[in-house]
């Protein structure tokens, strides 16, 4: 699928949920385009997926102009390269996109209900987007992303996958991933936090370890 495809199919989703499902306690943004994937080469050996692209200062969401801003540099940036490093690919060999490619008014962290009235469709084209590429491994950045992936009565806490030692407060390191029975995309997910400001002093330590158990699984 085409990138300009996929913002066609957005556009589309984005109208139909405006008109007929709108959220009232945090409506879609009209007036902003939706965001592209990130996609250099062709060559793609890891799916990142984020939420939306709905930054809290509405006035830099125009300078937005592809996911995860991964064409400018600056922190998230920074934090892709470096799982990059660890996987031993290129940040060329990414695609990155977000389940909700549009923009809300506000961020729907603080609205999660529009997120899940407004998934299906979304998930539809996500799962379009993604099957071109049946042996990329997949990440999730943060855990409302996995709760939006995962079907019910399923473990939808990070800290269920990075086998967090309460006790210890630390990770007893058997590592897990997300099996395709247990999400809607049907493939493997590996979750990760969303960047490394959200990172407590759990996932900081244990990051590289968990970086390289993705790596291990093929």
């Amino acid at each position: 699928m085409h990138i300009s495809e996929v913002i066609q199919k957005s556009i589309l989703i984005r109208d139909f949920l405006q008109t007929f499902m709108d959220f009232k306690g945090n409506p879609i943004d009209k007036d902003l385009l939706p965001v592209p994937p990130f996609k250099i080469s062709n060559e793609i050996k890891l799916i990142i997926i984020g939420q939306d692209p709905t930054i809290r200062k509405a006035d830099r969401r125009i300078k937005i102009d592809t996911t995860l801003n991964l064409d400018k540099s600056g922190a998230l940036k920074t934090y892709i390269n470096k799982i990059c490093q660890i996987l031993e690919i290129e940040i060329e060999n990414i695609y990155a996109t977000n389940i909700f490619k549009y923009f809300y008014t506000r961020p729907p962290s603080e609205t999660l209900e529009v997120l899940k009235e407004h998934l299906n469709p979304n998930l539809m084209l996500l799962k379009d987007e993604i099957k071109q590429y049946p042996d990329a491994s997949i990440i999730t950045l943060g855990e409302p992303v996995l709760r939006l992936l995962i079907k019910k009565d399923k473990p939808n806490k990070m800290v269920d996958y990075w086998d967090y030692n309460k006790k210890l407060k630390k990770t007893d390191g058997h590592f897990k991933y997300c099996n395709p029975e247990d999400n809607f995309l049907e493939r493997t997910i590996f979750p990760i936090p969303h960047q490394p400001s959200s990172m407590k002093e759990f996932y900081s330590s244990t990051f590289e370890k968990y970086m390289l158990f993705v790596k291990s699984v093929k």
